[in-house]
């Protein structure tokens, strides 16, 4: 909400009327849609899958760049997800459709998130870049999103209070 509002963004009862509003339509075309070619069980598997196998804990340009175009053709995919129950109570079908979209969603900005980052930190290693960096990248990712395409990542800087950065070691490294 601070970060909403930092950015001048209006939070009047209209506009969040209109923004509920809009989210109820897209319900509704998807739960409405006749004719979608697309599981919402093969979609998840392959984001799943993609995923996991190029955006795990050991990463590379190749394996992100390979992850963020798979990622984006799932998305673009789901377009034509099909909600073969109609019925109104207990919808699992239409529950499952949309907890796929917002993982596409949220796939697609680490993926994309991940491909810009040119280091490793925290338990994420970047094989190709194997050192942190924290003159270009001691920053939070943002990515924004206008309703087409990919993702647009920015960088917030990180506000550090009480705890300094430090590099994560691990076993033998760590005692020394």
């Amino acid at each position: 909400a601070a970060f909403a509002k930092g950015e001048g963004r209006d939070t009047s009862e209209a506009v969040l009327r209109d923004g509920s509003g809009a989210a109820l339509a897209r319900v509704e075309s998807i739960f409405r849609k006749q004719g979608g070619k697309e599981k919402v069980s093969t979609l998840r598997q392959e984001m799943n899958t993609t995923m996991e196998d190029g955006a795990g804990i050991y990463r590379t340009e190749e394996t992100l760049t390979s992850t963020a175009k798979k990622i984006d053709e799932v998305r673009a995919r789901y377009a034509e997800v099909n909600v073969a129950d109609k019925t109104s109570v207990f919808n699992t079908d239409l529950i499952y459709a949309l907890e796929l979209g917002a993982m596409l969603d949220v796939s697609q900005t680490v993926a994309h998130s991940a491909l810009h980052r040119k280091e490793s930190r925290g338990s994420h290693q970047r094989l190709d870049f194997e050192k942190r960096d924290d003159v270009n990248y001691l920053k939070h990712s943002m990515a924004h999103y206008d309703g087409k395409g990919n993702p647009k990542i920015d960088y917030l800087d990180v506000v550090i209070t009480k705890s300094q950065p430090a590099a994560r070691v691990y076993g033998g490294a760590a005692e020394k």
